[in-house]
């Protein structure tokens, strides 16, 4: 796993990680007031030196598949931008850096959510896989609640 700030690895090598098959899971909220979902997850990454993606479906309860994944695009001045795909809204706009092992972006959804339009995406290289996590205010100055929490590991 690397540990060091950004330039300690490069772009390319960071975004390596991505590629390949992942398996794993976590918990979705649909309303920042209900309650988690448990979700299984199946994804594909892949990965060049200025882009990243992954793409799959996650399920809950056996009956509710969604489609869930990023397409990122990596700048020669550590900028990250693109689209998330997952929300019932439509596709989201993403914008951000990274440090170290993490991508922060800041997600611009097309419609309200929770009484407005922007959250915070982290997506963390572990290792052997990768954790992403979407935060969100549960309503305009409210508390910030973990709206999505997926950890997906290689197969």
């Amino acid at each position: 796993m690397f540990a060091g700030p950004a330039g300690a690895q490069g772009e390319a090598d960071f975004a390596a990680q991505f590629n390949g098959e992942f398996t794993g899971g976590g918990a979705v909220r649909t309303e920042a007031s209900g309650n988690p979902w448990n979700v299984s997850c199946d994804m594909t990454g892949q990965a060049s030196d200025a882009a990243l993606s992954f793409n799959g479906r996650c399920r809950a309860a056996l009956i509710v598949s969604r489609r869930v994944g990023a397409e990122i695009r990596i700048d020669g001045n550590g900028r990250y931008t693109g689209t998330y795909i997952g929300s019932t809204i439509g596709p989201a706009a993403l914008s951000g850096r990274r440090s170290g092992n993490t991508v922060t972006l800041e997600v611009t959804w097309p419609a309200p959510v929770n009484g407005d339009t922007s959250a915070t995406m982290t997506i963390t290289a572990t290792g052997n896989g990768f954790h992403f996590a979407v935060d969100d205010l549960a309503e305009p100055g409210g508390p910030s609640v973990r709206m999505t929490d997926i950890t997906m590991n290689r197969r």
